[in-house]
């Protein structure tokens, strides 16, 4: 028979409320580098039954019991109630044990079940009666639920309410009590054992609840039984472990101390550590879940998500504009990203004009793509005047890379001024005392405006030393200018020059001496000059021939000469003279030729004609580019005996007079322009042609200039 055993309850474990029953914080969202850490304060709040408990109701049915029963069976609701309030999964047994001599010593009176109608009934079915001796069959009934009698959930929380008032027979039914202590143990069955007053007379209790982690509660009456089942099943001990699950493998997490162990109800506080892997990309989100295991069994609400949102990379930007440029010139920038992780994406180069120091309004913008070594460049552009430009150079950013700028003012670009080219075409060959010019063209550069001053230097100035002409004029629209006319003199070889005058953003520039000569030929002078020439002749017979005399001849030059023949004394026979003289003098330039010729005392004597008599006879003909002119002085003629000039006379040009047979031309000139312009001027031309005299032509003093080459 079983003996009650009284005493003060003993309550072990029993810690601080918590708050509800989870993990805090359940979400935990970082922002770490590549290779770094952080901790976080982690407090599982355990809840105040363990979870998911399968909880076994084993009672000492023998006949001493029967008060115990009566009060479990009165509390069998609020206990399964308040059990299934804080778990709404728990499942419970009812299994009774009695003495080795009664007919079933072991009973199951309900297996495992979450109706609680059905469990109550399995109470109710519990009766005391039998037990032969003091000692019962309990090590017998822990081995038999430990053994498979009770059909537990797997990852369950497995408590058994040991409930009774005498120790176990050892052995019981062939099962010692370290079979039962094995058993229990290989189950994960936590033993709360509920003594009436002689339950632990022997130590069993203890032993039982100490290996399986439970506890005894000892000196209980038959009505304080089912207020002590709920107090214990509030006060169990809990061991807090967790797993990692879905982690990435550049997140790696743990927790200090790796298990900890606290009464339900209570909380379990951790360190946790969590590392982000250097080789986690940047820009990228990944994930971890820490499950926190009450008992081994996870529980909703006891997940961990840790969330890293991995900074993106700030990559740095270099850049290397191109050098100094003519204004015009193309300028460009080349950016190479470092740093960062593996940039993409494009870079926005932006061209900043003269006097925009802080880089406010872009001249030109142009876009490259990054390139696999992290480069990009903008192309060519460009550059308009002279001064300071600047390049601002932006990277887009990329899934894994921030945007990033380099400063206005890193990259200057100094634009200078440029060097345009110079030709000039000058005008061909001309005569001296013409006209010459010069064109230039003035190419390249930027937009070159200003003017040209063109220069012209004379024969011999080989260096370009002295102008002896300067001209200027301003430069159109298509880079053109022109000197206009000058006028030039003697002839030879003249040179141009053409300076630019240059403008702010273009240099000044001059043609070579010499890349522009002109060459200016002379005129060609010519004349002749004679005394006196005469033919007559009568029936077929030559009385008087006389050539040209004296006679200087056809004289031909380009330079300034005099040409003179000696003068003949004296003349005689049919027609006689004295003092015949004749002379041509040129100059280069001006050009000019002058022929003069003279005669003295005159006589012609031709038989059946009138004598005719002339004194100092003088004629000349000058003739330039201008134009050419004659004059003839006679100081004394006479025909027969009629005297025509009595007196030193200027005679008008071709004065003709006649007397009798005979016909005078005095200042007889003759214009030509074939091949040259020239005048021929006869001082006294005399002819005679009429029937039965001899046919005469007799000239005096004559003079013929021309001047070819005038401009």
């Amino acid at each position: 028979m079983c003996a009650v055993v009284t005493g003060a309850m003993l309550v072990a474990g029993v810690g601080t409320a918590s708050a509800a029953p989870g993990v805090t914080p359940a979400d935990v969202t970082l922002k770490l580098g590549p290779g770094g850490s952080t901790t976080i304060a982690k407090t599982v709040s355990t809840p105040a039954i363990p979870p998911k408990p399968d909880i076994t109701f084993l009672i000492d049915t023998t006949g001493s019991m029967g008060g115990v029963i009566s009060n479990v069976r009165t509390n069998a609701n609020t206990i399964l109630s308040n059990v299934a309030s804080a778990q709404p999964d728990a499942q419970f047994a009812v299994a009774e044990y009695k003495d080795a001599g009664d007919a079933t010593p072991f009973r199951v009176a309900q297996n495992l079940t979450a109706n609680q109608s059905d469990v109550t009934n399995g109470i109710n079915s519990l009766a005391a009666s039998g037990g032969g001796d003091y000692p019962e069959d309990g090590i017998n009934g822990l081995f038999q639920v430990a053994s498979g009698a009770v059909a537990f959930r797997p990852n369950s929380t497995r408590i058994v309410l040991l409930i009774g008032d005498a120790p176990s027979h050892d052995p019981s039914n062939g099962h010692t009590l370290a079979d039962a202590i094995s058993a229990l143990q290989a189950a994960d069955i936590t033993v709360l054992a509920f003594d009436l007053s002689g339950l632990n007379s022997t130590g069993q209790a203890t032993a039982i609840t100490n290996a399986t982690g439970g506890q005894l509660f000892s000196g209980l009456n038959a009505s304080e039984v089912s207020d002590t089942i709920l107090t214990a099943l509030h006060n169990l001990p809990v061991t807090v472990t967790h797993q990692l699950r879905d982690c990435d493998p550049n997140l790696s997490v743990s927790l200090t101390p790796g298990s900890r162990t606290v009464t339900s109800g209570d909380d379990a506080t951790f360190t946790e550590t969590v590392s982000v892997g250097a080789g986690a990309v940047p820009g990228s989100t990944i994930t971890c879940k820490v499950d926190f295991l009450l008992n081994g069994v996870l529980s909703p609400g006891f997940t961990e998500t840790i969330t890293e949102q991995v900074p993106k990379a700030t990559p740095s930007i270099a850049t290397t504009p191109s050098g100094q440029v003519p204004a015009g010139g193309n300028v460009s920038d080349t950016a190479t990203l470092s740093g960062g992780y593996h940039p993409t994406g494009t870079v926005t180069f932006q061209l900043y004009g003269p006097g925009d120091t802080t880089c406010t309004t872009p001249i030109a913008t142009r876009t490259g793509t990054v390139s696999g070594s992290g480069t990009a460049a903008s192309g060519n552009i460009a550059a308009g005047g002279v001064g300071t430009y600047r390049w601002v150079a932006s990277y887009s950013g990329d899934a894994a890379n921030n945007p990033v700028t380099s400063p206005c003012g890193d990259e200057q670009v100094v634009v200078v001024k440029a060097t345009p080219g110079i030709a000039t075409t000058p005008s061909g060959s001309v005569p001296a005392g013409g006209v010459v010019s010069d064109t230039a063209t003035v190419s390249g550069g930027y937009h070159p405006t200003g003017t040209v001053t063109f220069q012209l230097y004379g024969p011999g100035d080989t260096a370009c030393t002295t102008p002896i002409a300067t001209r200027s004029s301003t430069l159109s629209g298509s880079g053109t200018a022109a000197s206009g006319d000058v006028t030039i003199g003697a002839a030879g070889t003249y040179r141009w020059t053409a300076t630019y005058s240059g403008n702010a953003d273009n240099n000044s520039v001059t043609s070579p001496c010499s890349d522009e000569q002109v060459t200016v030929t002379p005129q060609r002078l010519t004349g002749r000059a004679y005394g006196l020439t005469a033919s007559a002749a009568l029936a077929g017979i030559q009385l008087v021939n006389i050539a040209p005399v004296p006679d200087t001849g056809h004289i031909s030059t380009t330079s300034t000469s005099a040409t003179s023949v000696p003068c003949t004394a004296t003349l005689s026979g049919l027609i006689s003279a004295h003092a015949l003289c004749a002379k041509v003098a040129t100059t280069e330039f001006p050009g000019k030729s002058v022929a003069t010729a003279s005669i003295d005392d005159t006589t012609i004597g031709i038989t059946g004609i009138p004598v005719i008599t002339v004194k100092t006879v003088n004629s000349s003909s000058t003739t330039t580019c201008a134009g050419s002119t004659g004059t003839t002085t006679i100081a004394f003629l006479k025909v027969g005996g009629t005297v025509v000039i009595a007196e030193p006379t200027t005679i008008q040009p071709n004065t003709a007079i006649d007397v009798g047979v005979v016909k005078l031309v005095l200042n007889e000139q003759k214009s030509f322009s074939t091949p040259d312009k020239g005048l021929t001027v006869n001082a006294v031309h005399v002819t005679v042609d009429a029937l039965g005299l001899a046919k005469t032509n007799v000239v005096l003093a004559s003079s013929e200039s021309d001047i070819g080459n005038c401009p």
